[in-house]
């Protein structure tokens, strides 16, 4: 089982590419790795013949735990095995295996009815699409994501496009929708911090004039930044200010963490992922829009790798591109807060002559660890924040 990031120590094979006695290619795709953050597809380190697979589909088991077999044909591999040696296939180059074997050539186990990158089914899956259907033109006819779209390209109208969104529902009464391997842990550990840690919840309007501008300025000058951008970038600003909102509850203290990783909580057809921006306050809101932009597209399209989910100190989380207004998030242990930020929408304010003026404004929520952070300090970290977010010679 590979270690796939600094924090993982353990994994599920989601799913062998290649069947025992089929031909393996230095580089080329063998397997699925589920873990509790990403689905990521493997490479072979080396060629040869999958002569065995130890691990099955759907087993977890820690990193280092050898998972399978490859060997040459005809390789006398039972001290791997511990017992008798596992059967030999039909005499053959790994090069001439690569086609399609018969079912005696593949001792060890019947092949997928229809083999496809997990890309090419994720979009077949998305978009109703029979994989039957298509000529798979990557090895040993193996479906991959430009097949679907060659497929999609010749009969546009024939294909119904199924949104995350609107996942259709099984026939029949008390069907089940299973939840991914990510799903369950993102569930379980939600569950804990909200049944386990003290909540303390502290809201804060703060007016979007000269967040506007800032974007429209930006945007004049052919340069896409977002409002989540403009906010991680205070939110760092803030964070270096009060460090013990940037830190972690050990059981003898709270550590305050050296660096200010901003977890940026996003939507996405395997659920919610938080991707982080490293180093946030070390970087330009240019650098900030780049990073958040490469980060959701990756995890809108399952290619995060476990790096980009690792490390985060504080997490952001918005739902104003939905429209609402305000909302309360769940702190992701072992962090001790999370901003909710709302939508950008007009309030009718007080000025100071006691007119009244419509302006654009959002409302903050920050949720934090009551065992760290006191009322006084959030609303102080709040206070600040706003005055950041307000003042353009501190965003900028």
């Amino acid at each position: 089982m590979p270690k796939l990031g600094l924090t993982m120590e353990k994994g599920t094979v989601g799913s062998w590419l290649v069947a025992e006695g089929e031909a393996v290619v230095k580089g080329k795709p063998l397997l699925e790795v589920v873990t509790d953050k990403v689905t990521m597809e493997v490479e072979a380190q080396a060629s040869g013949v999958l002569r065995k697979i130890l691990v099955p589909a759907g087993e977890e088991v820690p990193v280092s735990t050898p998972i399978g077999i490859i060997g040459a044909l005809g390789e006398n591999i039972e001290a791997l095995l511990g017992g008798p040696p596992a059967p030999v296939v039909a005499e053959e180059t790994p090069a001439a295996s690569q086609s399609t074997p018969s079912p005696a050539s593949a001792p060890f186990g019947a092949r997928p009815k229809h083999r496809a990158s997990p890309k090419a089914r994720k979009m077949a899956q998305e978009r109703g699409l029979d994989l039957g259907q298509l000529a798979g033109s990557g090895p040993a006819g193996r479906v991959v994501s430009e097949d679907v779209r060659a497929y999609l390209a010749r009969t546009p109208a024939q294909v119904p496009v199924i949104t995350p969104e609107a996942q259709p529902v099984p026939a029949g009464a008390g069907a089940l929708l299973k939840l991914t391997r990510a799903q369950q842990v993102t569930g379980q550990r939600l569950t804990a911090s909200y049944q386990q840690i003290p909540h303390i919840h502290v809201f804060m309007e703060v007016s979007g004039v000269w967040l506007q501008q800032f974007r429209e300025g930006y945007r004049l000058q052919g340069r896409k930044i977002s409002y989540n951008d403009l906010i991680v970038k205070a939110l760092a600003k803030a964070l270096v200010e009060f460090p013990r909102l940037n830190s972690a509850l050990e059981s003898e203290g709270v550590r305050l963490m050296g660096e200010v990783n901003i977890g940026i909580a996003a939507d996405t057809p395997q659920g919610l992922l938080v991707p982080v921006v490293r180093r946030a306050d070390q970087l330009s809101i240019e650098e900030i829009a780049t990073q958040s932009a490469r980060l959701v597209d990756a995890a809108r399209h399952g290619k995060l790798k476990i790096d980009d989910l690792s490390g985060g100190t504080f997490t952001l989380s918005n739902l104003g591109m939905f429209g609402v207004s305000h909302f309360t998030a769940i702190i992701n242990p072992p962090q001790v807060a999370i901003l909710a930020v709302g939508a950008m929408e007009k309030r009718v304010v007080a000025l100071e002559n006691d007119a009244l003026a419509a302006r654009p404004c959002l409302t903050l929520n920050l949720a934090a660890d009551h065992r760290v952070v006191d009322g006084a300090l959030a609303a102080r970290f709040l206070q600040r924040l706003k005055e950041i977010l307000e003042t353009p010679g501190l965003l900028a």
